[in-house]
């Protein structure tokens, strides 16, 4: 297994712990456990639904340890335990400075019970310590719908050079923070391929309209990419605290430029409709969806699903949260 990808790896452990599972009572698991140990739990999935979200979460931590070059399982495993410890406490942080909402913490930390700490077992006290799991789940957002700053441009101004070309980046493309590192620019077509985004799909994101724009994003990208800015956002977003301090602005995190970006894109759309029926054509919407474009009263419809595309979701009522007041 040393040679093997850490994201197969975390899969197949969730793939194993699953086929344990199904089929089998969980109550019943979990009373019969409560007998032999004392601790009700379950150490199997029993539902695919769970399965999934647990798959989808640990490919996120995947992600975050590629970037940080920890590539195989034989990486993994050659960490201390202070060492791994230290990285799941980082990937924790980041999470919360990203944006996520609590929940969504308390699932990662769920879902690296389940894999993590079979590949790992020395990671298991860490992840079940109470004052820990508190910890991590309180930096993060409460259960609600995010916003863009109320002065964007205001917070931009007041941070690094770096930091500002980032933040402009996500506000071009509507980006993941960590997304800028994955992106390839086809300057000949107008577009950015995003590789390996969340989920480990990748998408396109097209400016045949927005050349202007594309001219600046693609400046960004290269300059980013070349300084490896990736590699110290921790310091990216205590800059944006300061600069919300500085302008009497609410923290939302470096998510608030990808609000700002759907909530741009929202009205362009809607008053450039050649560009929103090309971008359903180039996105290959269903001729429901394309004819939502011909009529005022639906063309939201089909601005969501553009939207939705672009900024790398799969459920079109996604875009809708960002932008809805």
């Amino acid at each position: 297994m040393s040679q093997q990808q850490v994201r197969h790896a975390l899969k197949h452990v969730l793939d194993e712990l699953y086929e344990l599972g199904k089929g089998v009572k969980r109550g019943k698991l979990q009373r019969e456990m409560q007998k032999l140990t004392g601790i009700r739990e379950s150490h199997f999935i029993h539902n695919s639904k769970t399965k999934v979200r647990y798959e989808r979460a640990m490919m996120t931590f995947s992600d975050y340890l590629e970037d940080i070059g920890i590539k195989r399982v034989k990486h993994l495993k050659k960490l201390s335990k202070e060492e791994l410890q230290e990285v799941v406490d980082n990937y924790f942080k980041e999470l919360a400075d990203e944006g996520y909402a609590k929940s969504t913490i308390k699932l990662h930390v769920a879902a690296m019970e389940k894999s993590l700490a079979i590949i790992r077992p020395d990671i298991k006290d860490y992840l079940n310590n109470d004052e820990k799991r508190v910890e991590w789940w309180s930096a993060g957002q409460e259960t609600k719908k995010g916003d863009s700053y109320v002065d964007p441009e205001a917070i931009r101004e007041r941070l690094d050079e770096t930091h500002r070309m980032i933040a402009e980046a996500q506000s071009l493309g509507g980006f993941r923070v960590r997304e800028i590192a994955k992106a390839e620019v086809d300057k000949e077509n107008y577009q950015v391929i995003i590789h390996k985004a969340k989920g480990g799909r990748d998408r396109t994101i097209h400016f045949e309209h927005r050349k202007e724009d594309f001219e600046k994003l693609s400046d960004l990208i290269e300059k980013l990419q070349e300084r490896q800015y990736e590699r110290k956002l921790k310091d990216y977003y205590e800059d944006i605290k300061r600069a919300c301090h500085e302008t009497g602005q609410e923290y939302h995190a470096s998510h608030a430029f990808r609000y700002e970006y759907v909530q741009n894109r929202e009205k362009e759309l809607k008053q450039n409709k050649e560009e929103l029926k090309d971008l359903l054509n180039k996105y290959e919407a269903d001729e429901k969806t394309k004819n939502y474009a011909n009529d005022e009263n639906t063309i939201e419809r089909a601005s969501d699903f553009v939207l939705t595309r672009e900024i790398g979701h799969n459920r079109t009522s996604m875009a809708r949260y960002y932008y809805k007041r």
